[in-house]
């Protein structure tokens, strides 16, 4: 959960470091991953130097998330022209409101651009990437994701190049995770049955043939809760799940809740003291022991003007004084 300071990774490092897994794995497609690829500085010389070596073979360049205040068409026509694939954005909100809580510095206009430009570029597909149970989240918050969906929608109808061919828009949310290191770590997760409860009712509004909706099981979230907030306890009731089902569980389709529940319940464990207990600001927390120069005091501040709607600016482009420079070797973040 740690991502301060700053750092990234050399354009040269980052080519060579793909082409050498193209060339050892096989496969004919490389993602860029990142919480947002587009925010990486050397992008366009990165994708440029990865697309010499991808375009004679046919290998496809993929950019998974994009930042709709910083989309660039001319990039993604480059990136696309082996093959096209929908464009895929995370607002993770559906309100200003609370996008400025989460400090996700977008707004509904910088979505509707990009849409606007992607569709009289010829894209299709579009896939909207949102969080539900985020902190003062209300039903409100919950149907202006399907709002903003619709806003999409229509976006294309108004300016797509090829109406004909009709859209597909993907909706995703996934249970928010309230994470250590951040100013949310004290803040409670939402639990499985009302996380249901919202789900079903962005589901009820979305209703419509050019859109799908796909949500995650809430009770992998309350499970990656647990793990991501708990304390040393934690580590027999994971040793003994290992030893059950001979390791931990990735995918869906190998998740066994039932069998969590089991191994809590054996080693003396309830796990919404981890997951869903909103914790006092002045408790130790199992991972106070660990500096990563960032301390509680800091943190505070930012819940506090996250609960006020007040955003951070980005860090590469104005020091907030979170005290992650102390950790850098030159005291400089992201040099």
């Amino acid at each position: 959960f740690v991502y301060r300071p700053v750092r990234s990774k050399s354009v040269q490092t980052l080519i060579e470091q793909g082409i050498s897994a193209l060339k050892n794995s096989g496969y004919q497609e490389i993602s860029l991953s990142s919480l947002s690829s587009s925010d990486y500085r050397g992008l366009n010389e990165l994708c440029d130097g990865l697309l010499d070596y991808c375009e004679p073979s046919m290998t496809r360049l993929s950019l998974p998330s994009l930042r709709a205040d910083n989309f660039s068409m001319e990039l993604m026509k480059r990136v696309q022209k082996v093959r096209r694939s929908a464009l895929t954005f995370a607002p993770e909100a559906g309100s200003q409101r609370l996008r400025d809580i989460i400090n996700k510095n977008i707004t509904e206009e910088d979505l509707l651009n990009s849409c606007r430009n992607a569709f009289e570029g010829g894209w299709t597909a579009v896939k909207l990437y949102f969080m539900l149970g985020l902190p003062t989240e209300t039903d409100e918050d919950v149907l202006q994701i399907a709002d903003l969906t619709y806003k999409v929608l229509e976006c294309f109808k108004k300016y797509a190049s090829n109406k004909a061919r009709g859209i597909n828009i993907t909706v995703s949310t996934s249970c928010f995770i309230p994470k250590p290191m951040t100013p949310f770590q004290w803040e409670a997760q939402v639990d499985i049955e009302e996380y249901s409860r919202r789900t079903r009712l962005l589901r009820d509004r979305l209703r419509s043939r050019s859109i799908t909706y796909n949500w995650h099981d809430p009770r992998t979230g309350f499970v990656e809760a647990v793990l991501a907030r708990g304390d040393r306890r934690l580590a027999p009731a994971l040793e003994s799940l290992v030893s059950r089902q001979g390791g931990l569980q990735a995918w869906d389709e190998y998740f066994d809740y039932d069998g969590w529940l089991e191994c809590f319940r054996k080693n003396g464990i309830e796990p919404s003291f981890y997951a869903t207990r909103e914790r006092n600001t002045d408790e130790i927390l199992p991972w106070s022991i660990i500096s990563d120069g960032v301390n509680d005091s800091y943190l505070l501040r930012e819940l506090e003007r996250a609960k006020r709607g007040e955003t951070t600016p980005d860090c590469r482009e104005k020091c907030s004084g979170c005290g992650a420079s102390l950790m850098a070797e030159s005291g400089v973040c992201d040099e």
